[in-house]
């Protein structure tokens, strides 16, 4: 049996990121493969072999990011795409030695999660004067983000089909084109209706592929229209800090205090595990210690 040939790094990438295309990843992992991935393969010589790549290569890599006085969070994030990468490859045989089993990821500083206070929740949401279409589809938008925790990509890829008024949820396609169901709360509902009622265009045949947000009759918004729409709102409420994301973590944050808990949280925001979610857990002593008395076994003992 004719042993298969070493690839180039070169060679290897571009077939990880073909296989990538394949397995139905978005456009925008494939492009964080891409460009992780290929910084390191600049860094390493593109026309080097796989085989050839040592433990040194990768803590060479590691030590020119942190050069780039890169954030210790982008730093982790380019080694985990190349740590994913020399995986593949090595069980794809095109090495005999997984790399990343001699070089951990190194652990990433993470400053403390930054969210709205409850007063600029309400300038944000009152910010959304009158009645016509472009008013009510933006504080539908803000609505999706900041009571459900939607991503940015999941508001502008929304549909009308996978809205469920009525019952309560909506179907929202996250990363790695993986679907979950998400609550939404009456607020949101009424916006739902409020931006429905008034939607240019009619609904077509097909409700499952016809976009929920538009920017008129035919075109859909794009992630540049939500972008536009924050730099405007951070001018109009006076909120110099605020961004599409930030009404994510804010829902976050806000959920657990409210008493959910981490692993419906974690089920929502669709992250794969935990360790995301525990980010958010911060704020929970300081709520706990004020409303203690309702969970405490003998202050709850009957008399």
């Amino acid at each position: 049996m004719t042993e298969r040939p070493k690839p180039t790094l070169k060679a290897a990438l571009d077939e990880f990121l073909i296989e990538q295309q394949i397995r139905g990843n978005s456009l925008a992992t494939v492009k964080y493969y891409c460009v992780c991935i290929g910084l390191f393969a600049v860094h390493t010589g593109e026309d080097k072999l796989m085989e050839e790549i040592i433990l040194n290569d990768l803590q060479r890599y590691y030590m020119a990011l942190q050069k780039r006085k890169l954030s210790t969070v982008t730093v982790q994030s380019y080694i985990r795409a190349v740590r994913a990468f020399l995986t593949w490859c090595y069980n794809e045989g095109y090495m005999s030695v997984c790399l990343p089993d001699k070089f951990k990821l190194p652990k990433a500083k993470r400053n403390a999660v930054d969210v709205l206070t409850d007063g600029e929740v309400r300038r944000l949401m009152a910010s959304f004067v009158g009645n016509g279409f472009i008013a009510r589809r933006n504080a539908c938008i803000c609505a999706l983000m900041l009571d459900s925790g939607l991503r940015m990509n999941e508001v502008v890829s929304l549909t009308i089909g996978r809205v469920h008024i009525a019952e309560g949820y909506i179907i929202v396609d996250g990363k790695g084109n993986k679907q979950r169901i998400v609550p939404i709360g009456l607020y949101t509902r009424k916006a739902l209706m409020r931006y429905l009622a008034v939607r240019p265009g009619c609904i077509d045949r097909a409700p499952e592929e016809t976009p929920l947000f538009v920017k008129d009759a035919f075109t859909p918004i794009s992630r540049t229209t939500v972008k536009q729409l924050f730099r405007k709102l951070k001018k109009r409420t006076n909120i110099p800090r605020l961004k599409a994301h930030l009404l994510r973590h804010t829902f976050a944050t806000r959920y657990l205090e409210n008493g959910g808990d981490i692993y419906s949280l974690q089920q929502i925001l669709g992250h794969t595990s935990l360790e995301m979610v525990r980010r958010y857990v911060h704020t929970i002593p300081r709520k706990t210690v004020v409303n203690f008395s309702r969970f405490s076994p003998l202050d709850n003992l009957p008399r």
